[in-house]
This record gives structure tokens, C-alpha cells and sequence, in this order.
């Protein structure tokens, strides 16, 4: 059910005011005034404002140039309509027909002058918006007033509407006759919704009485006004009455029975005519049964043509300032696409690494290895013992590093307090020193973190899988030793069905299996149809955990290094389901919007550390529409915050990964840390894939690549690295060496080895600077 604002319907813009506003500020500013966290969105598509009480959404139009004050005196006059006006009690009084927008027109007024006062009331602040919007639009002209006198022979209905958008200010002063000076005391004094019904149908009955005997044309008034009842609709040109649970004043029996169209009065038909003139015709009139039916009322009909024709006729200045605001409306301006996320189903995405055991465990039962695989297996098996053995210094460093960081912050954290006690020790010195108390040091308790890695296991990883495997166990090694909680997590495009282990990859039955499986269900929830987004199938398979006890994570390592090697010589048989796809790493990251606050509560912890690996972009989830000029604003359903689409160079599939970020790190509260493999050896071709700003900041960043094998790029990560994927971990600088080198030779390797180390020891080094900040 919609509702528009009378004064809102006219009250669209300044012209040429040369003022941008900020929309954002603006839909704070609406959701405090109602008190509710309600949806704000600004539309090209629709004339006038409204508000959606179903989906709790405030729409405001696109207008070309506006003035701050106007703008808050818009979205105030329209919360208080959602605020205080009813959606029943209009009906009996407006009726349906050529006479619905006259008595629209008088409720409008007096309800406006109404909910003026209560907003006013109610945020007493807005009231100097108020007192500079209805200064700026009389400027304007937007009643027009010039060259008209202002005195009693204007309609008494213009004058009070007048009187309560410009009198009450100061900017006219609008004469009243002592027998209607009764009515401006009602209409400032009206309470509810009833007293503004009975003063607008005393008001109309008074202009009728008044209406000239020959525009009677002898026949009796209608009292109900009741019009063509071939359509049930009325005519939108001539104000709207609100109502508070989004019903239309004068809509058609759709809206009226609580029908919720989501659309401008001016669009309630197929066509996209008004709702009086579906036939598109001149003078508004009904097409079909409307103009057969006799019911009309011809007074009705000769007050519609006077009130149309005739600026000086009654609601002379509503109607001028409805002719305006169709001016002001921005028609070249382009709708921005509200996008929402669906509820992803935790459960059916993660595989965890106890059903990953169990994955390797039954696929070796059913495959004959092959001697040679066999001997790869042991050699690899090896080759990862090796790796482990030599990489001791390399943990051990780095936990000599994050101690003494960690001692540096509780040093930072540490403050000394007097007891008010002497110390008998030290008080011998009072002579030459005042410090003669007994002192206590008091350390503030720092901050426990944690951290979840989300390993990209795409086919472009293949050639740098290997090398990124012993970044990752580095790093997993490290927080084995130090205590710190973490998950590794692959996502994978290939799904994991457990009906169709054993079965031939593409036979009959494995086909009738999947078939079934894709039938029963998503991965996700869309609450709504229309804006939610859809994302890709994806997994999530739980490779290595510190829930993991000694024996399981040392089978997880070793099932992690032959999947990697499998993946990069394509030479040793594996899981079908665990081999490398495509890159669902958007997927990834709304997972993330649950996953982390579930790890963070599961370990008590006060700071999660949430690190994407991936060698490029996510493929796109239809987030950003396209790569034109439409904005997308992305809805956070929990937070009831918006994200709009960054303006930047960068593609559109990384800019929906922005935005998620941008989503996850507000909701959540995690650190977030971004880390692209790149297998070139420069970045400077790259450029359109990160957000640089200047040229500067892009040659600095090239630099660091060449020279370091890594550098920092702009992101909404906290800290987004570029790192050299084929780097592999340092562990010995002197090993190539042959026995008779020389000692130039030796220094030279053990220089270029250690410089080797710091650069190859990237994603471990940056986490333990992280992890040592409370």
C-alpha cells in the first residue's frame, strides 16, 4: 500500500540552484525523523514521493538541482505523513470521479497544514528548513503569485493554503474576511485525522455554496460527489490525500482494498497513463464504461473544467505549483538499482574437514594407485616432511617477532599507579625525591585474535598452487605455535555430493543422481524476487583447522600437498570434487557475512582476522547491472545500511567485491586483509584491475613489486597485497652452493637469500604484525 504527499507533489525542486545534495545525509535524516530504520531510495521513475509501509521504504524522486533546506522540508512533510496520517477515514468524503480531485485537493491542504505542524513539533530544528524552503520557492514564483492581488476574492481554500506554507512565515500576509477567520483557527488547531476530514468537507460544502448560480445549471449538487463508478479510479493531477499505511486518497477499489502496487499514482495503469486518463485524452476523462455512465454529476464536471481551465479558480495555487514541478523533475536522470543479499545456507556450503578426510579416505579405497603414483606420493609425502623441517626457523622467527611485538603493545597498555602506601625501602630518599610510595603497574588486557582464510581453488591458481600451499602452512604453523584459533577454507565452483561418490563421472546414474540433487534445492533464500541477487554454486572445503587434533591436521597437510601437487603436474589422481574451478569469490565473501561472527563467537574472540587468497576477480553475481551510467546500492537486510557502487576504474566484478567487503567489514567488525597472487613479474600492465588513484601512486606501487616481489594497492581491504605467486619460501640461502665456492660467492647468496626471505615470507610476515596489535 502507497501513500504520496499532497505538498510533496508540488514541492519537488529548485531551479538552478546549483546545489548538490548528499542522499545519504538525507536518508538519515529520514530515518531519524521516523524514529525506524527505515529503506530510503531516490527514484527517476516515479513523480511524486511515497511511502511503501510493506517493505518500509521512503521513495523520493530524482530532481535536477536542489536546495538542502528544500530537501529537508521534503522528507520531513513526508515522514510525518507516514508518522500521522491514517489509511482509512478519506474514502466517504473524497469519493471517485471528476469531483475526487477537487475534494482531494481541500483535505490535502488542511491535512498538510496538519502534519506541518506536528513534524515541526516534534523536531523542532526543522523548523528554520521549513521557514528557508517556503522562501526559497516563493522566490520562485512556484505559486504563482506575481502580478496577482492577494486578497478575499482569491478561493477561500488558496488563501488558507497560502496563509499555512507563507504566512506563517512572514512572506505574505494573506487577508481573511472576520466570518472566515473561524476556519484558519480550526485548521491551525486540528488534532486528528477526523477534525481535518470534517473541516475539508465544511470548507467544500462552503465553496459550493458559493460556486455561481449559473454554474449549478439548476441541477442538485451531489453531497457524496460521487463520479463515473465505471473504473473506480481517480485522477492524480491535483494532489493526493496520504494515508499512513500507504493507501492512496482517492486511488482506485485496488488501492483502496490494500492492494500494494509499488507505483506512482501517475503510473497505476498498463499503459503509463494517469489513472484518470487511461485513454490518454485531453480533458482527463474515462475511457469505456466511465463515459456511459450517466451518474455523473454535472456540477462535478463543470467545477473540474473550472478548476482546470481557470488559474484564479479554487485550488489555483495547488495546480500552479503541480504544472512546476513537472519541470523540475530530472527526466534525463538515471534510477539507481537497489540490490539486496539472500541467506546463504551455511550448512550445505561448508564441507568440513572431517568430511574432507573422509572424502580422501573413501576415494583411495576406490582407487588402484598405480606404482608410479605411489612412488610421486611417498616422493611428494617427502618433499612436504622437508619443507616442514626446514621451515622451523622460519616459524620460529616469526614467533620471536610477534612476542616481541606483543611486548612492545603491553608495554604500550602498561600504566603505574600510586597506592597512597610509603614505601620503606625507598622513603630513605625522601631528602632529594618526592617518590617514596609503594606503586602498582596495571596492564590493560589486549585483544584476542583469530583468523579465517578463504583459499581461491581456481584452475588459474594451478601454476602457483603449490607455492601458495607452503605461504598457507607457514602461516598455519605459526598460529599452531602462538595458540591463535583459524580456518582454511577453499572455495570451489565444484560441488560435493555425497549420493554420488562411486559413481562413473558422466554415466546414466551418476547423471539421474545429480539431476535430483540440483532439484531439491538452492544454496540460498531470496526474500525477494525482485531485488535479491543470485548467487553461484560454490563450496567450501574446511582444509586445515585449529579444532584439529595432532593426528588429523597432519593428514589434512598431507592430503593439501598432493592435492596441490595434483593440481599443478596434473599427474596424481584425486577426489574429482576437490580439483580446481572457477571463482566464486563474491560467493565467498557473503558466506562470510555469517561464517565470521559464527568463528568469533565459537572462540570468544574479540578480533577476527578474515584473509581472502586469490590470484584475480571473482566472476560477477549480477550485483552491478552493468557497465553503464546506472548506480547500484546495495541493502544490508541486518544492518539496514546501504553500500553504493563505488565510481572507479577498476572492472565490475571487482567492484561488486568492494561492496562486499565494504558490507562485511561494517557488519561484522573484522579486519580485513586482501592478498593477490599475480604470476608476472609487473604489475604495470595491470593497472584497470586495482583502484589506483594517480599515476604516482601506481609508478611508487610498480617500484615495490619489482624490488620487494609485493606491494600495497588501494582496496577495502584494511591491507591489500599484490604478491609474486611463484615465489617460493626461503628456507636455506646456501644450499645451491657448491662445496669449493668462494667467499664472495657466499655472501653474495646469503645476502640475496635473506633478501629472498623477507620478500617470500610476505603473507606470514604481514600477519604476525597484525596479529601482535591488540
Amino acid at each position: 500500500m502507497l501513500y504520496r504527499g499532497g505538498l510533496l507533489w508540488y514541492n519537488m525542486g529548485m531551479k538552478n540552484t546549483n546545489n548538490t545534495v548528499k542522499t545519504a545525509s538525507k536518508d538519515i535524516l529520514a530515518k531519524c525523523m521516523a524514529t525506524e530504520d527505515i529503506n530510503v531510495e531516490h527514484r527517476a521513475d516515479v513523480p511524486t514521493a511515497y511511502f511503501d509501509t510493506k517493505s518500509r521504504t521512503l521513495c523520493l524522486p530524482v530532481w535536477k538541482d536542489m536546495d538542502n533546506s528544500v530537501y529537508d522540508m521534503l522528507v520531513g512533510h513526508e515522514v510525518s505523513h507516514a508518522l500521522h496520517t491514517p489509511a482509512q477515514g478519506w474514502q466517504d468524503f473524497v469519493g471517485k470521479g471528476r469531483g475526487s480531485q477537487i475534494r482531494h485537493m481541500f483535505l490535502n491542504i488542511v491535512e498538510d497544514a496538519r502534519i506541518e505542524r506536528m513534524i515541526k513539533d516534534k523536531f523542532p530544528g526543522i523548523r528554520r528548513d521549513f521557514a528557508s524552503a517556503y522562501k526559497n520557492l516563493h522566490n520562485q514564483d512556484m505559486f504563482e503569485l506575481n502580478g496577482r492581488t492577494l486578497d478575499t476574492s482569491l478561493p477561500l481554500i488558496d488563501r488558507l493554503n497560502l496563509h499555512f506554507k507563507l504566512g506563517l512565515f512572514g512572506l505574505e500576509s494573506i487577508p481573511f474576511t472576520s466570518e472566515e477567520k473561524p476556519y484558519v483557527t480550526r485548521m491551525a488547531e486540528t488534532v486528528t485525522f477526523k477534525d481535518v476530514v470534517k473541516l475539508a468537507k465544511d470548507l467544500y460544502e462552503k465553496h459550493q455554496d458559493e460556486l455561481p448560480e449559473e454554474d449549478e445549471n439548476g441541477e442538485s449538487q451531489s453531497a457524496s460527489g460521487q463520479g463515473e463508478s465505471g473504473e473506480g479510479q481517480s485522477g492524480t493531477e491535483y494532489g493526493e490525500s496520504q494515508s499512513g499505511d500507504g493507501s492512496e486518497s482517492g486511488a482506485g477499489e485496488s488501492q483502496q482494498e490494500g492492494d500494494d502496487s509499488g507505483q506512482s499514482m501517475e503510473d497505476d495503469t498498463d499503459d503509463g497513463k494517469s489513472a484518470d486518463s487511461e485513454s490518454g485524452s485531453e480533458d482527463g476523462s474515462e475511457s469505456g464504461e466511465g463515459e456511459s455512465n450517466e451518474s455523473q454529476d454535472s456540477s462535478d464536471s463543470l467545477e473540474y473544467d473550472d478548476y482546470k481551465n481557470n488559474s484564479n479558480a479554487a485550488g489555483g495555487t495547488q495546480k500552479a505549483m503541480e504544472q512546476n514541478v513537472n519541470e523540475l523533475r530530472d527526466d534525463n536522470a538515471k534510477s539507481p538499482t537497489y540490490r539486496t543479499l539472500p541467506t546463504m545456507k551455511i550448512d550445505d556450503i561448508v564441507i568440513d574437514f572431517k568430511a574432507v578426510e573422509s572424502i580422501f579416505t573413501s576415494h583411495q579405497s576406490v582407487t588402484e594407485l598405480t606404482e608410479r603414483n605411489m612412488a610421486t606420493k611417498i616422493e611428494e609425502l617427502g618433499n612436504l616432511k622437508s619443507f616442514l623441517n626446514e621451515s622451523r626457523g622460519v616459524v620460529n622467527h616469526m614467533v620471536q617477532q610477534f612476542q616481541m611485538k606483543q611486548a612492545a603493545d603491553a608495554d604500550k597498555r602498561t600504566s603505574i599507579a600510586k597506592t597512597g602506601v610509603l614505601d620503606t625501602v625507598s622513603m630513605i630518599n625522601y631528602r632529594w625525591s618526592e617518590d617514596v610510595f609503594l606503586k602498582n603497574e596495571v596492564v590493560a588486557d589486549g585483544k584476542n585474535h583469530g583468523m579465517i582464510m578463504y583459499l581461491d581453488w581456481s584452475g588459474s591458481m594451478n601454476c602457483i598452487l603449490k607455492d601458495t600451499i607452503c605461504q598457507l602452512l607457514i602461516l598455519t604453523e605459526f598460529c599452531n605455535k602462538v595458540g591463535i584459533p583459524f580456518e582454511v577454507y577453499a572455495f570451489s565452483s565444484n560441488l560435493y555430493y555425497p549420493t554420488l561418490e562411486g559413481l562413473e563421472r558422466w554415466s546414466d546414474e551418476y547423471n539421474d543422481a545429480l539431476k535430483i540433487i540440483r532439484e531439491s534445492g538452492k544454496q540460498f533464500t531470496k526474500l525477494d524476487e525482485v531485488s535479491d541477487i543470485e548467487p553461484h554454486a560454490l563450496q567450501l572445503y574446511n582444509f586445515l583447522s585449529s579444532r584439529m587434533n595432532t593426528k588429523q591436521y597432519k593428514t589434512a597437510t598431507q592430503n593439501l600437498w598432493m592435492l596441490a601437487y595434483a593440481e599443478q603436474s596434473y599427474g596424481y589422481p584425486h577426489p574429482t570434487c576437490l580439483g580446481t574451478g572457477c571463482t566464486p569469490l563474491n560467493e565467498a565473501v557473503i558466506c562470510a557475512l555469517d561464517m565470521v561472527p559464527a568463528f568469533q563467537e565459537a572462540n570468544q574472540l574479540q578480533i577476527v582476522n578474515t584473509v581472502f587468497l586469490t590470484d584475480g576477480e571473482g566472476h560477477g553475481i549480477g550485483l552491478v547491472d552493468s557497465w553503464g551510467d546506472n548506480t547500484t546500492i546495495l541493502r544490508d537486510r541486518k544492518t539496514r545500511k546501504t553500500y553504493k557502487q563505488p565510481k572507479s576504474n577498476i572492472n565490475r566484478r571487482n567492484v561488486e567485491t568492494e561492496m562486499l567487503l565494504e558490507l562485511l567489514k561494517e557488519r561484522t567488525g573484522t579486519s580485513l586483509i586482501g592478498i593477490r597472487l599475480q604470476t608476472c613479474k609487473s604489475i604495470k600492465g595491470y593497472r584497470w584491475q586495482f583502484n589506483f588513484q594517480d599515476d604516482e601512486q601506481f609508478a611508487k606501487a610498480c617500484a615495490d613489486y619489482k624490488k620487494n616481489n609485493f606491494c600495497t594497492v588501494p582496496s577495502a581491504y584494511d591491507l591489500y597485497f599484490v604478491v609474486q605467486g611463484h615465489m617460493t619460501v626461503q628456507t636455506d640461502a646456501l644450499e645451491d652452493l657448491n662445496e669449493d665456492a668462494s667467499i664472495a660467492k657466499i655472501k653474495n647468496a646469503f645476502i640475496k637469500g635473506s633478501n629472498n626471505k623477507k620478500s617470500t615470507r610476505v603473507i606470514a610476515g604481514k600477519m604476525v604484525e597484525v596479529f601482535a596489535v591488540a
